[in-house]
């Protein structure tokens, strides 16, 4: 099964503006010349095979991935030239993601003059980011400096990538010098609005952010002066801001001087005063406690919670005793949904033990359900399972073969693209484009156009919710 993260869009304005500072991590390997020119071919067929649809969602949802990997080929200009494909309020919102995918391919240069070109602040302020994040993790310090100084003075960003800086001369073992960084940021932080029509990202939450940094590398007085300075600010901070301020300061620490814990707790008390968090502990518990359920639901619970504890277990093997207890025990779980659905889970689990023939049991259980409760959209997650498991035996044609007997065509669509990503990653790229060619829709001819191109870029999948 292929194990490369996907990314999950929502819809196709990606909200990469207001968003947290986020790790940046390059894949293992950039594409070599053949592999990108493999991907823009499949790209510019893609891109074809869309242009009489490019008015319908499905087809502009498409084009926004495209976007990204035509520069992560090395084609910035074509990938403008598909933006123009887009409505003029979307454009600007796919930049970021053009951006990410010319860094995970190392392409920094290409992605400072997209990041730059960019006209709306809020979006050139996140991709200007995330440039800062690599180019600090590449250990390139100099110029992650330079290009935070083009991020608009007074925006979270411009601090936040201050911080970003600061992380990484931490690792490299600059301590002096991410000490200084840390107290210049808290002092541009001082001064950042609060209020960001209810963002989690505001200066009290920065502020935070900076103290946990200063902590971590010792610098306890400055973190406690920068509390100090976070406390000043509560009164004016919106609920927004106040919840994005509050995951710094959970974890305790049992070494922490009492200076800096007595400064936390301060900190916590002004966010929220007792009376309040008392009232969403209780709420809290009652919510818990409805969710627990009765006694004869627990019941229920028995098979996934034994596959999770297998799961978790991390076993390097799994025995043929341990995977014939777990499908023995699938057939017992009621209601019969659920046993569909812990079905899948179990299907995964074997498939990471190498135990195919168990894999496609479990399937097989699962499809009983479906087709005793007549559900085919069950019935076509189950078959969408089945075909990976087989995937992820090398089995193509049988993994073909799974697709086929999906009904619902946007559930057939979607697990073909997953094997055809699944296929291209070991190396069978043009057996992956035969599939795409043989689609009768454009859409799905597509869509699998776009899956190959990932695989060849080494870039995440990117998959929509199928409605």
């Amino acid at each position: 099964m292929c194990r490369r993260p996907r990314l999950v869009l929502f819809s196709i304005l990606v909200a990469t503006m207001n968003a947290p500072a986020q790790d940046f991590a390059p894949p293992p390997g950039s594409p070599s010349p053949k592999e990108k020119a493999q991907a823009l071919g499949s790209l510019t067929e893609a891109r074809g095979a869309l242009f009489p649809l490019r008015r319908k969602v499905e087809a502009r949802q498409l084009l926004a991935r495209i976007a990204p990997l035509l520069a992560a080929a090395g084609d910035t200009a074509a990938a403008q030239e598909v933006l123009t494909l887009l409505p003029a309020n979307e454009r600007d919102a796919i930049q970021p993601e053009i951006v990410a995918a010319q860094l995970r391919s190392g392409e920094f240069a290409a992605a400072l003059g997209t990041a730059t070109a960019i006209s709306t602040e809020n979006v050139q302020a996140a991709a200007l980011l995330l440039i800062v994040q690599a180019q600090a993790k590449s250990k390139d310090f100099d110029g992650a400096m330079r290009t935070a100084a083009l991020i608009a003075a007074g925006r979270v960003e411009s601090v936040q990538a201050l911080v970003e800086v600061a992380k990484e001369q931490k690792h490299a073992g600059k301590r002096g010098e991410a000490t200084q960084l840390l107290r210049r940021a808290a002092a541009a932080a001082a001064n950042l609005m609060n209020s960001n029509e209810g963002s989690p990202e505001c200066g009290l939450s920065v502020l935070a952010q900076i103290a946990n940094e200063q902590e971590s590398i010792g610098e306890s007085t400055d973190a406690v002066k920068t509390l100090r300075l976070a406390e000043g600010r509560v009164p004016e901070a919106d609920p927004g801001c106040r919840f994005g301020t509050t995951p710094y300061l959970q974890n305790e620490n049992e070494g922490r001087p009492e200076a800096l814990q007595n400064e936390i707790i301060e900190l916590r008390e002004r966010l929220f005063p007792s009376a309040e968090l008392e009232r969403n502990e209780e709420q809290n518990e009652e919510d818990s406690s409805r969710a627990e359920g009765s006694p004869a639901d627990s019941k229920l619970e028995t098979a996934p919670i034994q596959l999770q504890q297998l799961a978790q277990n991390q076993q390097p093997t799994l025995t043929r005793e341990q995977a014939r207890a777990a499908l023995d025990s699938l057939r017992t779980v009621k209601p019969l949904y659920q046993r569909a659905q812990a079905a899948m889970g179990t299907s995964q689990l074997m498939v990471a033990h190498d135990k195919t023939s168990e894999a496609e049991e479990a399937i097989r259980i699962g499809l009983e359900v479906a087709d005793t409760v007549q559900d085919e959209n069950l019935r076509g997650m189950l078959l969408a399972s089945k075909a990976h498991a087989r995937a992820a035996a090398k089995d193509w044609e049988g993994a073909r073969a799974a697709v086929e007997e999906i009904v619902n065509a946007s559930q057939r669509t979607a697990a073909l693209v997953d094997i055809a990503f699944c296929a291209t990653e070991e190396g069978h790229a043009q057996l992956a484009l035969s599939w795409a060619t043989a689609e009768a829709s454009p859409l799905s001819e597509a869509s699998i156009l776009v899956s190959v191109a990932e695989a060849l870029l080494h870039q995440p999948q990117q998959t929509f919710f199928v409605r």
